[in-house]
């Protein structure tokens, strides 16, 4: 059953035991850190109120999406299954999917309230400082940016930091190469502002598409994976289609940048670093409309965790896709840790090169993501989705002399904290890809040295048995140990 809000998906994390909510806490001080602490611990959804001098009922939601259970809640799949069923799960529903398009209506619960003209004011909404050395209150993290293509009529979205800089002015970061940059060239080449439509809060499907590297009917690809379609409306002011169970949107008009931009940043991002600042693009906000006792969709960026259950199945699926699509036979799993910077390929080899064409073909995958920077292929008797299996796979099956390579002059973005400031100032974006053959050699691989470990049917044979035991040993509360003598 697809959720018509993001309220309606947090009542959903309610009945699993998936939420958490937190009253009064200081947007400065507590509701980044708790954000990052409870992710750190796959922890539950967050839903902050009361903040002090604000509207009790305006509230901010964290940790959303991004712990497998609830993954799996908003796509409909088992929470409980294991990472690589998931992502199995995730490609069935994919493939041959058939696109739903939007439903428009023309009400719904975003026009609830409403701020115009003077009233406008960006600050009712308790933005909160997400990471402590910000350059500002970011109050899109979770959003969707929604513009209408001046060319084609067609309505594309993306998530796109937005700070902000006043009552009514929010600074931008849209990166050269995303479709809502191009878009708003076009208008700008003709001499026109771009008008914008900023959604602060809505289902997590309809968010995640906007991650997933589509472009074009994003709409239409959330309503399949819903089994559904979103219900849409005009916006006020330029008549651009919003999800009509949003939380809140704010419309606008992006100018060239050289008629208005902002310092933009610093800003903490996904791969853990404060990497771009600079002068960026502003909306200049017409229009607020929300609901009632509205929800700011927080989607920080935080650390990339070595943490499996951190990771989500959608990229891993994409890839997936890819590698078969790109002829490689026999892969039984993908998985991406780090949120995806280490992108893990396991796999039956059947010839010889076969590790290494899959290593290949991995790196051509062009997807929202701009940073996968590590592939590894592992045998198919390595669970790609445990780190600590791939781990002992690269200690023990890779031979530094001829199980690594590097590719030069790989695609990457202003996130990258390892370009120069040199290829900064030059507008070099690229950067290199370390491939990491894991697999036993191929030539000798049946008299490669047998693993001493219990098999998966063994071990599962075993769970099922003694799951009671298991289970008190895995929440075993263990004796702190004492610091070593120095």
């Amino acid at each position: 059953m697809p959720f018509r809000s993001l309220g309606d998906f947090i009542d959903a994390a309610a009945r699993i035991g998936d939420l958490k909510i937190i009253h009064g806490a200081d947007r400065d001080r507590d509701v980044g850190c708790l954000t990052e602490l409870s992710a750190e611990q796959s922890g539950p959804l967050l839903v902050f109120d009361q903040f002090e001098g604000f509207d009790p009922e305006f509230r901010v939601a964290s940790n959303v999406h991004n712990n497998r259970r609830r993954y799996a809640l908003a796509v409909d799949l088992p929470p409980d299954a294991h990472p690589i069923d998931l992502v199995k799960m995730h490609r069935q529903r994919v493939r041959g999917l058939e696109l739903i398009p939007p439903v428009t209506v023309s009400d719904g619960p975003v026009l609830s309230y409403e701020m115009v003209g003077d009233d406008v004011d960006l600050g009712r909404f308790p933005a909160p400082t997400w990471h402590q050395r910000d350059g500002g209150r970011y109050i899109g993290t979770g959003d969707i940016i929604v513009m209408r293509d001046p060319e084609t009529g067609l309505t594309n979205y993306g998530t796109y930091r937005a700070c902000v800089q006043g009552r009514d002015r929010l600074s931008v970061w849209i990166i050269q190469h995303k479709a809502g940059r191009i878009i708003a060239e076009k208008y700008w080449s003709k001499g026109r502002p771009c008008p914008v439509a900023v959604v602060l809060g809505c289902e997590p499907v309809t968010f995640l598409v906007a991650t997933s590297g589509r472009t074009g009917k994003k709409y239409d690809y959330a309503g399949a994976i819903r089994g559904e379609p979103v219900e849409v409306l005009p916006s006020p002011v330029h008549g651009i289609l919003v999800p009509a169970h949003a939380e809140i949107v704010v419309e606008g008009e992006i100018p060239p940048p050289s008629e208005e931009s902002l310092p933009e940043g610093p800003f903490g991002e996904w791969p853990g670093y404060y990497s771009h600042s600079g002068a960026e693009c502003v909306i200049r906000v017409q229009r607020i409309s929300y609901r009632g006792a509205p929800i700011i969709y927080g989607s920080p960026p935080l650390r990339p965790l070595l943490h499996w259950d951190s990771d989500l199945p959608g990229g891993a699926a994409m890839m997936w896709e890819h590698l078969e699509r790109s002829g490689i036979s026999d892969v039984s799993g993908v998985w991406g840790h780090c949120a995806g910077l280490m992108v893990v390929i396991a796999l039956k080899q059947r010839y010889p090169g076969h590790a290494k064409q899959a290593l290949l073909a991995a790196t051509g995958l062009r997807s929202g993501a701009s940073m996968y920077s590590t592939y590894v292929v592992v045998d198919d008797d390595i669970d790609p989705s445990n780190m600590r299996e791939v781990l002992w796979a690269l200690c023990t099956r890779v031979d530094p002399a001829r199980s690594l390579e590097v590719v030069s002059n790989a695609w990457t973005s202003d996130l990258d904290p390892r370009l120069t400031p040199l290829q900064k100032e030059m507008g070099d974006y690229t950067t290199g890809r370390t491939l990491i053959d894991a697999t036993r050699p191929y030539a000798w691989r049946d008299t490669f040295p047998v693993s001493n470990v219990f098999t998966r049917e063994e071990r599962a044979d075993v769970e099922a048995r003694w799951s009671s035991l298991l289970n008190e040993i895995e929440n075993w509360q263990r004796v702190p140990q004492t610091q070593p003598v120095v």
